[in-house]
């Protein structure tokens, strides 16, 4: 543990300087080294000040007043740049490896700089530049004392915890960063890749927690809540394991065994997601719900992601009929290959959502496995939206959905109860 110096103020009245605590702390055990040197050999180095400021030499400061010791002072002209300055006298003395440097250099860049140079600072550029590390390392570094606990920060400072695993480790909850820093400190873990290991030992946790809870919170289809003229869905394929994915997965035989054919009226279109490897299991699941397959359009993602043949680049979405569905009017007939970039994992582009509002604007529409609040006039249901319930955009969650009235009938569709929806299985 450090002994605690970066303090505002030492004894004598002396400010700190922001810049003297860009670099770490001595260990209580340095200290006392440091301290018993100057009680034998004297105060060889003297400290800076700058207008009542100590800019350089906190440690020889506090040795000489435990030692009774007049200190040696030096005024630093103010014209000079203090963070450059501080950064140049202990680079020599210290030899700190790169992740303390990255520390160093994102402290640097957060703070304003000294002397008269008009400025909020550095750069994290010039930072990086200072300190001989990459801007990526300045960015974990920044990561790290924006999120991290105190332990961690210190671990990370002392070089006992790499800049990289430690940014990692920083966005976990404080409880499992002081659960992985505990092992750190007790020499459990030493080696880097056996913080990686630890680091991805608690994510997992961490995802599992979560997926239990959305699974928990999940709740059947209740198809008695419509009918619906559009169904869109993007069930959740358990192709890839739930703990990569982040969230519930289904069986091909339980997304089959929805109840979609009860909830879709009986002239309705279906617009199904399924990822390059599983038109058939689409195909499949499009005649189990009560439609007939018709077409279908390819979203380009831009950036091609992995895949065993080729590198995916593509999504599916099935469009299927069934009953007497309106004709789509020959002005919103879009291109059957559309272009906009993946954002966050399962999460699909918004002008999907527009090509189908353009193709059927009279009719009622619902998504399943609704991420979030249901989408303007739309209907949804899933486990990561409400409390389970099929609801409208906007209607506020009513957990006792059998104590709710009718609500009113104002499209000629079956009057419905609502609430906000919940994903069966999917997350």
């Amino acid at each position: 543990m450090n002994t605690p110096i970066e303090t505002t103020t030492l004894g004598g009245g002396f400010a700190i300087h922001p810049a003297a605590n860009l670099f770490p702390a001595m260990n209580d055990a340095e200290f006392e080294e440091f301290k018993e040197d100057i009680r034998q050999n004297g105060q060889q180095v003297p400290i800076l000040v700058q207008n009542g400021q100590l800019i350089d030499g906190r440690h020889r400061y506090r040795a000489c007043c435990e030692l009774g010791i007049e200190p040696k002072m030096e005024e630093v002209p103010v014209e000079q740049s203090i963070e450059r300055l501080v950064i140049s006298l202990n680079q020599h003395r210290r030899h700190l490896i790169e992740s303390q440097r990255a520390m160093i250099a994102a402290r640097l860049a957060n703070i304003s700089l000294g002397g008269n140079q008009h400025t909020g600072g550095l750069s994290q550029q010039q930072a990086a530049d200072d300190l001989d590390v990459s801007v990526p390392s300045v960015q974990r570094a920044k990561s790290v004392l924006a999120r991290g606990t105190d332990e961690l920060i210190q671990a990370v400072d002392a070089g006992k915890v790499d800049v990289s695993n430690g940014a990692d480790l920083a966005k976990l909850p404080h409880p499992s960063q002081r659960k992985v820093m505990s092992d750190v400190e007790k020499g459990i873990l030493k080696e880097a890749k056996e913080i990686r290991k630890a680091i991805a030992a608690e994510r997992r946790e961490q995802c599992l927690e979560a997926l239990a809870v959305k699974r928990a919170n999940s709740k059947p289809l209740d198809p008695t809540k419509g009918p619906f003229s559009v169904i869109y869905a993007d069930p959740p394929w358990d192709y890839i394991r739930e703990e990569q994915l982040g969230y519930t997965t289904m069986t091909l035989e339980a997304i089959c065994e929805m109840p979609v054919n009860e909830l879709a009226a009986e002239d309705a279109v279906l617009f199904l997601w399924c990822s390059a490897s599983l038109p058939q299991e689409a195909l499949d699941v499009i005649k189990a719900w009560g439609f007939t397959f018709k077409t279908q359009a390819i979203w380009d993602k831009v950036n091609p992601g992995m895949g065993s043949y080729f590198r995916i680049q593509h999504e599916h979405l099935m469009i299927a009929t069934r009953g007497n569905i309106p004709e789509v009017p020959g002005t919103v007939r879009f291109a059957s290959v559309f272009t906009e970039k993946r954002r966050e994992h399962s999460r699909k582009p918004d002008c999907a959502y527009e090509m189908i509002e353009a193709m059927y604007p009279e009719l009622n529409k619902i998504e399943l496995f609704c991420r979030g609040e249901p989408r303007t006039g739309w209907a949804g249901w899933g486990n990561e939206c409400g409390n389970g319930e099929i609801v409208q955009a906007g209607v506020e969650v009513v957990v006792d959905t059998d104590a709710m009235p009718d609500a009113a009938n104002d499209g000629g569709d079956t009057p419905r109860r609502r609430g906000r929806p919940h994903k069966q299985d999917h997350a």
